[in-house]
């Protein structure tokens, strides 16, 4: 547990000179304040806009800092063969990744409070509401972040930056939409069964969209940026339900990084 602390603390020590960092949070400050512009200009409640899109440039702000950071994370070590003189260390090598995830997550998790202190002093300038169930969006965009993080060291664990970062922006992707394309194709299915005449859905495409939505992330699950926008009630066991699946994915994809890295060859 020391090692883990240990490493943990110099990686986030580390990362938060990485100027990268406050390159993206600059950028999203800025979105917070073209999101006044936007809302002016909009037919809709000009509030409501500026809260979704100030927390949609946060989530995606999120995203930047986990796959820009988090594939770099192990590749530098390796670049700089640092990774030589810490393996020598008495540290497992699951410690050493686990312990720079941890300090990545710390690191993202402060630039998240960042974001939204911002966001709240924008809101208070603006005289809108400081709704506290803004809060319940940024607890899932935080979740969001470290599952996306965890993968983004796991690609990164067995391939180069520029291929990790394509996995990782894809498995993003795939994470958003597995859920919308399973509903759909199980909705043509049912459609085609009903309407004499139509043809038939393929059997297997029903089969494929089902592996892809339960091999991948569900990460629709932590995006409830519109109920909170709109004052509508959350499900009574998101809380739960988002953090044992955060936790779960998490888990997953740390102990196959582990396990891979355990074995890798670095000469």
């Amino acid at each position: 547990m020391n090692s883990l602390v240990w490493i943990a603390l110099a990686s986030f020590r580390e990362t938060v000179r990485d100027r990268i960092l406050y390159t993206l949070l600059f950028f999203i400050f800025l979105l917070f304040g073209f999101s006044l512009l936007l809302g002016s200009w909009s037919i809709f409640a000009a509030e409501k806009v500026v809260k979704d899109f100030s927390l949609g440039a946060m989530s995606i702000g999120a995203l930047l800092m986990a796959v820009f950071v988090g594939v770099g994370l192990i590749q530098k070590e390796i670049q700089r063969k640092t990774i030589f003189a810490l393996a020598a260390r008495p540290v497992a090598r699951w410690q050493l990744l686990v312990g720079k995830y941890l300090g990545l997550v710390l690191v993202l998790c402060v630039n998240l409070l960042a974001m939204m202190a911002g966001l709240f002093a924008m809101l208070l300038l603006s005289h809108y509401k400081l709704d506290p169930r803004l809060w319940l969006a940024a607890y899932g965009a935080f979740w969001e972040m470290a599952v996306v993080t965890a993968a983004a060291l796991l690609f990164s664990s067995f391939s180069t930056p520029i291929v990790s970062s394509l996995f990782t922006m894809g498995l993003y992707a795939a994470g958003h939409l597995s859920g919308d394309l399973l509903d759909y194709i199980q909705t043509m299915a049912r459609n085609s069964k009903r309407i004499p005449g139509s043809e038939a859905m393929p059997g297997w495409m029903e089969t494929a969209a089902k592996a892809v939505h339960w091999c991948i992330p569900n990460l629709e699950i932590f995006n409830v940026r519109a109920l909170v926008v709109h004052g509508l009630p959350l499900p009574g066991n998101w809380l739960l339900s988002s953090t044992l699946h955060g936790i779960g994915w998490c888990g997953i994809f740390l102990a196959i990084a582990a396990w891979w890295f355990s074995r890798r060859d670095f000469v």
